[in-house]
């Protein structure tokens, strides 16, 4: 595993809050540009690629061939994508503590988990069918914390009470969550994202 982050960083108004992108499995720093754009046109947008590869796509954590999770390479990940992130937004003169994380699949895991389980400078997220990795080790106070996330009914990755136990998880830590669930798969759909877009105009 390289040091190295692979970052992409697009300028939007300076005076707009920027927006982190945390791709899913397979994607990488720029991946969710399009999404970004749709949901934040005119703001600045910087994308971080997950470190670890696994059986050639780009993840920010190790998921096993049986489904479940190293939570050693978690926590490791985790740490590492936080540090990350200071160093990013300090290059790119970003406000870290503004930051709203538009996260999908496996990146919204992550900051999912980290907003449980760390002390994170992002308290926005647009989090794209997250689900839940583990309960967190220690209560948590995320007052101040909000998110929008997605679900889809026939999703083959994410169980439905999943979901709802880390919407509970959040919830119970005092985050201001709106949830939507919709008749789709693993996949983004437009119903989702305009969904997420009136939240978004109500922040």
């Amino acid at each position: 595993m390289t040091e190295e982050i692979h970052a992409a960083f697009y300028p939007g108004k300076p005076n707009l809050v920027p927006v982190l992108m945390l791709h899913g499995t397979g994607g990488d720093e720029s991946d969710l540009l399009p999404i970004a754009t749709f949901l934040f046109p005119e703001h600045p947008k910087l994308g971080i690629r997950g470190r670890v590869k696994q059986n050639g796509s780009n993840r920010y954590f190790i998921r096993r061939e049986d489904g479940t999770f190293d939570l050693d390479n978690l926590n490791q990940e985790t740490d590492w994508l936080l540090t990350a992130i200071q160093q990013e937004t300090k290059r790119y003169r970003l406000d870290a503590d503004q930051l709203i994380v538009l996260g999908f699949s496996n990146g919204a895991n992550i900051a999912a988990y980290a907003w449980l389980n760390r002390s994170t400078p992002f308290k926005t997220a647009v989090l794209l069918h997250p689900m839940m990795i583990t309960p967190p080790v220690q209560s948590v106070d995320l007052t101040d914390f909000r998110a929008f996330a997605t679900y889809g009914d026939v999703d083959s990755i994410v169980p439905e009470a999943n979901f709802d136990q880390l919407m509970q998880q959040l919830t119970d830590a005092h985050a201001t969550i709106e949830s939507f669930k919709n008749h789709q798969s693993h996949r983004l759909t437009q119903t989702e994202l305009m969904a997420a877009q009136t939240w978004i105009k109500k922040l």
